[in-house]
């Protein structure tokens, strides 16, 4: 395995997701406006590109290489963990789900990652409205994108991506058949929303409300592991 880059270099000047340079030069080039106009504005402008700038960070991390493991697809806070039937439009919905619900906060490494080793099978998108007035994730009128991912097995787990009050956030790259390893990167949500990692029934949990995850890192689950699912306490 390559060697872990821990310089200070590292972390000021991390890895940028090539899609976040033009918002980062367009407030970069607002700064610089400002600053001849009125430097007080300019100070405020410029700690937003500095936002702007590491909420498209894009770091390397080291997935576990196990093929029974379900990986984090995403930086952030387990909301809640529900047992669902399977998404309607993606014709799922006589099956039953574990539902792990993710809150990837603004300052939070923004991109998302595939669980497990699969293949793209199904896919649906509402594009909702430009600007829906909600941040509440259930909301009709958010932005969302669901697809399932057929595993080796033949179970299928559901990803559900979405975007809160403002619509066009939901960056993906792939289609339908694509194949994809654990860990590797398929898309992000700009500045921060929602991700909901269904589990197929029978696969418990090895995580627990309130924990904080690593996407491509963190294992929430062992598909042929029989353990009950975690519980855990505030210490």
């Amino acid at each position: 395995m390559k060697s872990v880059d821990t310089s200070l270099h590292h972390y000021f000047f991390p890895n940028i997701n090539e899609d976040g340079w033009k918002f980062i030069s367009l407030l970069a080039f607002l700064s610089l406006i400002l600053a001849i106009i009125w430097f007080p504005a300019a100070c405020f402008s410029f700690l937003i590109t500095v936002w702007c700038f590491y909420s498209f960070r894009d770091p390397v991390r080291v997935t576990p290489v196990l093929s029974s493991a379900v990986i984090a697809p995403a930086d952030g806070c387990i909301i809640a963990i529900t047992r669902e039937k399977g998404p309607d439009v993606l014709g799922l919905n006589k099956k039953n789900y574990t539902k792990i619900s993710i809150y990837i906060n603004p300052f939070a490494v923004n991109i998302n990652r595939i669980p497990v080793k699969g293949t793209i099978s199904k896919i649906f998108y509402d594009a909702g409205k430009t600007i829906s007035g909600s941040f509440n994730k259930n909301d009709i009128n958010n932005e969302k994108m669901l697809f399932a991912l057929r595993h080796s097995s033949g179970t299928e787990f559901v990803l559900q991506q979405t975007s809160l009050f403002c619509s066009r956030r939901i960056v993906d790259k792939f289609k339908k058949g694509d194949e994809f390893m654990a860990g590797q990167r398929f898309g992000f949500i700009r500045f921060g929303s929602y991700l909901d990692l269904y589990l197929p029934e029978k696969i418990e949990p090895q995580v627990c409300v309130g924990q904080y995850l690593i996407g491509g890192e963190t294992i929430v689950a062992d598909i042929k592991s029989d353990a009950p699912r975690l519980e855990g306490e505030i210490r």
